[in-house]
């Protein structure tokens, strides 16, 4: 028998995940059952069993996969460049993904299975906390650089800018006509101060 291969193992297994993500983001966890993702994957029970126990097991995959990714990409960007011009890269980065909407889909999923499933609270908590770490860390640099205004709480700041993705990908669930673009350049412009053509009375 041929032996099977670590590359096969691993796309047979992004196979299973990517038919999950597409099923999960169309009728929900609850209304997905195993047999629907054995016919969106396109294989046997015994072989995607083979792989994952069963559902929350897969989602817990899924979390970790979007951890996984997401530090990649925030280590990758973060590497050079104006504090301002590594946060606006992550913006247009991570924002590009919502105008997919199985991805706003299956992030309500995630959340509202958080609610039901300890398990799942505890990884996605994981990954946002990562995140805020990784966010709050790039502050910090640029506030050392005095790019940044040191009084401000880094740790809050970086909380915010988590919130305006986590924000429209709530308001996308409800409204799958919100231009994505024109929200992201309204956030760049909060952020560099092009939002205000004077400054506003009181403000020092």
């Amino acid at each position: 028998m041929p032996k099977v291969t670590e590359a096969h193992l691993t796309a047979r297994r992004q196979q299973i995940l990517d038919a999950a993500a597409a099923c999960f983001a169309r009728n929900g966890f609850h209304h997905t059952t195993m047999h629907d993702l054995c016919q969106m994957a396109e294989l046997s029970p015994g072989a995607l069993y083979r792989y994952f126990a069963g559902k929350e097991e897969i989602i817990e995959a899924m979390v970790r996969e979007r951890q996984s990714t997401g530090a990649a990409q925030i280590e990758a960007i973060s590497r050079s460049g104006s504090t301002l011009q590594v946060l606006e890269a992550l913006a247009d980065t991570f924002f590009g993904e919502l105008e997919n909407p199985q991805a706003c889909a299956l992030g309500i999923e995630l959340w509202a299975e958080a609610l039901r499933s300890p398990r799942i609270r505890e990884l996605l908590n994981s990954e946002i906390s990562d995140l805020r770490a990784a966010f709050t860390g790039i502050i910090r640099r640029g506030q050392e650089r005095g790019e940044i205004n040191a009084g401000l709480d880094a740790q809050a700041v970086a909380q915010v800018m988590v919130s305006f993705f986590e924000g429209l990908v709530l308001q996308q669930a409800a409204d799958r006509d919100i231009d994505v673009w024109k929200y992201v350049d309204v956030m760049k412009a909060m952020m560099s101060g092009r939002f205000w053509l004077h400054r506003p009375e009181g403000v020092e």
